[in-house]
């Protein structure tokens, strides 16, 4: 329990060390103070110490803080206070604070008059700052007429300083106000001042506000003209706006062609900028390949970090290139580059690209010399595809080996990242005894980096390990290490056990005090370390509020304001912000579907809190991107993300449930094989990414179209297979696996002697008549299937008789549903249709556009 009374008395210390620790408990246990506004008076006296540093840090806990305190109209007026206090850091961070609770204040138009009256204040700084607040207060104030007015007055104001945020200002709320063509002309005008600072000002702007701004054509001119600006920071800032606004720009070839040409620019920083914008534009908007040649030729840039721009870009751009593998290669190539900086990079692109490498096999061989490689950086880079994708190599043994000899590497980096693929790879590994014994060992190694890895992946792998009672025990020791990230570490690793634990309770008094228990742990975690990197800071908001609303069944409205606020506030120097903002949205949706079950069994309880468990875990990875590679190792994880969807849960029970009944019911019969295979395949999974999700669905297929003989009896499963291999919507994807489960017990199984004779027979009587081929091998035939499920079947190739050899492909009428649908498939029934010329033109493009969307350009030239 928080003891408030203690921390209130440290507050008012003579010791400054003691008021110190009295801040930093306020911040983190500011949502469990019993009494919220003593704890804001608090922090508001901690505002005014005597010590500087301390002042700063007492208001920048403002912000977070706010939307947890009962008066919101008093902590408003506390704040607009804060900005006439002597000290300008004081003063900054409360403007900072004044924009994010806008929109929790009750009377937004008194707030907003608030903020206006502020930026007639005499001190400039101060002006400038609440300028920039309105930016974000902008979208929740009533008159939006005035706001707008306001603002374009502040775009004229005397003070440059005032001049310039209220421009930024306006390209955050550029959305929202009243006259666009005015703001626009704003915008337009102040990209030809003279002054350096409010054309920087303006390119933001407009990169902000690119989507909405009336005249798009204008917009890029002035964007275009400023890459050539005499200043490197407006070229800096110029080529950032482009990267922002690249997808909505006019000339998209001529953006792409300003980046390319930038990172030539004499400027380090205009470099980075390109390379970093060239790294977040899609190449669908492109020709993709020469888009890649493009950023391939950059690989020969003089300056080593321009090179590693271009392998980012590469990197990010390797899912959308046409030809994966001869684009393997080209990476392959870069790793000779004469820096390590550069290989190391390459090494991890090649990470990033090798579940897309069609040849995986040589893909592994490549990456396997890598991993030998002299230079510990290359090791390093190469190793991290192990923590990531070591499910998708096809020699695990070798794999195994190498990974288990990278434990004993002499640079601590390199052991450092083997002890965190042994937590992520745990379950795949061929000898978990021997990686639960270098686990065990690496806990004890001299550098604490190592430590503090071994310790994180002890809570990763616990429920497989052998020895659990040993794992929790060199957990414990390490919480008293002498490293403070150990510490972190190993309690935050103590609450994640004690999470998968409560999942797996006998008793709801057992699920509640594991979950209690772990908050204890995540509490202490957050403690060790003040950073947003602490992945205690992500996890222990949820859970404290997901404790709330199950057993204290508070308000979800409530709970999730105060999780959006702490967890905000935990991530704003994180330089994932963006994609762990989108983390935070999923799971505040998550407490209110939480909240909207009212009373929950324990079962219910147990299920939701495994579902949000690897979520949670997973984002708070993200968390832990704080170096320099952190752009480009971010998105591999974000894309790791599980899918947060209850339907696709069910479904995936659903499925499992399936298939141990269809093991079952096929005990005894020919399809046995079929269905058990089947079956202890599905039962492994669990909700991922997406791209783990579509991997567990393909590599079924695979099993099932190997284990389900192609006879006329079997036609319906195995079309419904063939469609589903095609569908990019996962959710459709899995309902139809689910249909296709059910229909295991019905399969077919021929015996293999009859079906090699007849394939026998087959080939005799191909040898001695060629034209006992079907008349019809290049006639395409459309009809409509029979049944309740409706749907358009497609059937082309060569057909000899007796062995099924054409290829059916079916289309659901859902899929290309429109209004004339049955009218138009009535003026075709009966009829044998071999063009798409010969269809009604809506019925046939509708049916091309399935086509194209399925890759299936094969059959759309056989059709025309």
């Amino acid at each position: 329990m928080v003891d408030q009374e203690k921390i209130h008395n440290q507050c008012l210390s003579d010791d400054p060390e003691e008021r110190i620790h009295a801040l930093e408990e306020l911040k983190i246990f500011f949502s469990s103070m019993p009494d919220k506004q003593q704890a804001w008076n608090d922090l508001i006296r901690l505002t005014n110490d005597e010590d500087k540093s301390l002042r700063y840090r007492a208001a920048s806990a403002l912000g977070s803080a706010f939307s947890q305190v009962p008066d919101k109209q008093k902590v408003w007026n506390d704040l607009i206070r804060l900005m006439n206090d002597e000290d300008e850091s004081v003063r900054y961070r409360a403007a900072s604070a004044l924009g994010s609770a806008f929109s929790q204040v009750p009377d937004k138009q008194q707030s907003w008059n608030d903020l206006l009256r502020l930026t007639k204040e005499k001190d400039t700084l101060a002006r400038s700052w609440v300028a920039h607040a309105l930016g974000f207060a902008f979208s929740q104030v009533p008159d939006k007429q005035q706001a707008s007015d306001d603002l374009h007055r502040l775009t004229n104001d005397e003070d440059i300083l005032v001049k310039s945020n209220a421009v930024h200002a306006l390209g955050f709320a550029f959305s929202h106000v009243s006259d666009k063509q005015q703001a626009s002309d704003d915008l337009h005008r102040l990209t030809n001042d003279g002054d350096i600072f409010l054309r920087y000002s303006a390119v933001t702007a407009i990169g902000f506000a690119f989507s909405h701004v009336p005249d798009k054509q204008r917009a890029w001119n002035d964007l275009h003209k400023l890459t050539n600006d005499e200043s490197r920071y407006v070229r800096s800032w110029v080529t950032a706006a482009i990267g922002r606004a690249f997808s909505h720009v006019p000339d998209k070839q001529q953006a792409w062609n300003d980046l390319l040409r930038l990172m030539n620019d004499e400027d380090s920083d205009v470099r980075s900028s390109a390379g970093e914008a060239l790294c977040s534009v899609s190449f669908d908007m492109l020709d993709k390949q020469k888009a890649w040649n493009d950023l391939y030729k950059l690989t020969n840039h003089e300056d080593s970090s321009a090179r590693s721009w271009a392998v980012c870009a590469l990197d990010s751009a390797f899912s959308q290139v046409p030809d994966k593998q001869k684009a393997w290669f080209n990476l392959l190539r870069l790793t000779n580059d004469e820096d390590s900086e550069v290989i190391s990079y390459v090494a991890e692109a090649l990470g990033s690209a090798f579940p897309q490498v069609p040849d995986k096999q040589q893909a592994w061989n490549d990456l396997h010399r890598l991993i030998n490689d002299e230079n510990s950086d290359v090791r390093y880079s190469t190793a991290e595809i192990l923590c990531s994708a070591f499910s998708q190599v096809p020699d695990k043994q070798q794999a195994w080996d190498d990974l288990h000899r990278l434990t004993n590497d002499e640079d601590c980096s390199v052991r450092y990242i083997a002890a965190e693929a042994l937590g992520s790879a745990y379950s795949q590994v061929p000898d978990q005894q021997q990686a639960w014994n270098d686990l065990h060992r690496l806990t004890n190694d001299e550098d604490s980096g190592v430590r503090s890895s071994a310790a994180s992946s002890l809570g990763s792998a616990f429920p497989q390990l052998p020895d659990k009672q040993q794992a929790w025990n060199d957990l414990h020791r390490l919480t008293n290490d002498e490293d403070g990230d150990v510490r972190t570490f190993s309690n935050h690793s103590l609450g994640r056990i004690l999470i998968f634990m409560a999942s797996q309770a006998e008793t709801d008094e057992d699920y509640k005090k594991e979950l209690e228990k772990a908050i204890e742990f995540f509490e202490t975690a957050a403690k060790e370390s003040y950073g947003w990197d602490n992945p205690a800071q992500f996890c222990l908001p949820f859970y404290r509020s997901f404790h709330s609303i199950i057993f204290k069944k508070q308000e979800a409205k409530e709970e999730v304001d105060r999780y959006l606020a702490e967890t905000k506030s935990a991530i704003l120097g994180s330089e994932s912000k963006k994609q762990l903002l989108e983390a935070v949205e999923n799971l505040a949706e998550a407490l209110k579907e939480v909240q909207s079950m009212g009373t929950i069994d324990l079962p219910r309880m147990k299920s939701e809190i495994n579902f949000y468990r690897k979520y949670c875990e997973h984002a708070a990875e993200i968390m832990k991107c704080t170096n320099e590679k952190a752009p480009f190792a971010t998105e591999i994880l974000r894309k790791g993300l599980p899918i947060l969807d209850r339907n696709l849960k069910e479904l995936i029970e659903e499925i499992k449930e399936k298939a141990e009944t269809a093991c079952q019911l096929s005990q005894g019969t020919a399809n046995k094989e079929i269905a058990c295979t089947v079956n202890k395949e599905i039962q492994k999974w669990e909700i991922g990414s997406p791209e783990e999700m579509s991997w567990y669905v393909n590599n079924l297929i695979t099993v099932l179209k190997s284990k389900i003989p192609h006879n006329t009896k079997n036609k319906e499963i195995l079309n419904m297979i063939e469609c589903m291999k095609f569908e990019k919507d996962l959710t459709k994807q899995y309902r139809t696996l689910s249909t296709v489960i059910g229909l295991i017990p019905t399969v077919n199984v021929v015996e293999v002697e009859p079906v090699v004779g007849n394939i026998s027979k087959g080939f005799q009587e191909l040898g001695t008549k060629v034209d006992g081929l079907s008349q019809e091998m290049n006639e395409i035939r459309i009809s409509l299937s029979p049944g309740i499920t409706q749907e358009i079947e497609i059937s082309s190739g060569i057909e000899i008789s007796g062995t099924g050899g054409k290829l059916i492909t079916t289309i659901p009428l859902q899929e290309i549903s429109y209004v004339e649908l049955k009218k138009d498939l009535q003026r075709i029934k009966g009829e044998n249709i071999s063009k798409l010329s010969e269809l009604p033109k809506r019925l046939a493009n509708r049916i091309k556009g399935y086509l194209l969307l399925k890759d299936r350009e094969d059959i759309i030239e056989q059709l025309t």
